[in-house]
């Protein structure tokens, strides 16, 4: 998965072969399909991995720790971060449970505990999941757009935060 994902970011999941995965593993093609149906098959797998790592890595005492999700997150997209933006919009799309959904419902259920609750007259808790979610993918399709080096995970991470106690203290501010 490891040779995949390297080669997946260097030349477009488009332009990778099954050939060229197993010979970068250094491994035959029929081990390959030992493992897996196909490239789909092995782009779902990564994009599960990659979340439940994600999700694993952010609990705490039972319970999702919104910081530590995206911390991680960016962690792990700053070295494929056009993979794993494929692999969040294959995930959605795909016939098969997406990683990403599951991601997004345990993201909910922690800001239905955490609070919010004058932006949930306005928004779900989903919707805001949905939407902090979104704003993270869209921070990372901007430094792709304008062809910005990934190089200091730090200043995408400080800036979701920023955005996540921005919705927070909205409700603060409103309260006073």
């Amino acid at each position: 998965m490891h040779s995949a994902k390297l080669l997946f970011e260097e030349n477009g999941i488009s332009n990778v072969t099954i050939e060229k995965i197993a010979w970068g593993a250094d491994v035959s093609r029929s081990t390959f399909f030992s493992h897996f149906e196909s490239l789909d098959d092995l782009l779902s797998q990564i994009a599960n991995e990659e979340i439940n790592d994600i999700l694993k890595a952010s609990q705490k005492n039972g319970s999702l720790d919104i910081d530590a999700v995206f911390t991680k997150l960016t962690e792990d997209t700053y070295p494929y971060p056009s993979l794993m933006c494929e692999l969040v919009v294959r995930s959605i799309l795909s016939d098969k449970e997406s990683s990403v959904a599951d991601a997004i419902k345990l993201i909910s259920d922690e800001i239905t505990k955490e609070g919010y609750e004058d932006l949930k007259k306005i928004f779900s808790a989903k919707d805001i999941s949905a939407l902090i979610f979104g704003a993270y993918f869209g921070l990372i399709f901007r430094k792709i757009t304008d062809r910005e080096l990934f190089g200091n995970p730090q200043e995408t991470n400080i800036k979701i935060k920023q955005f996540i106690n921005y919705l927070k203290n909205q409700e603060a501010n409103n309260n006073e």
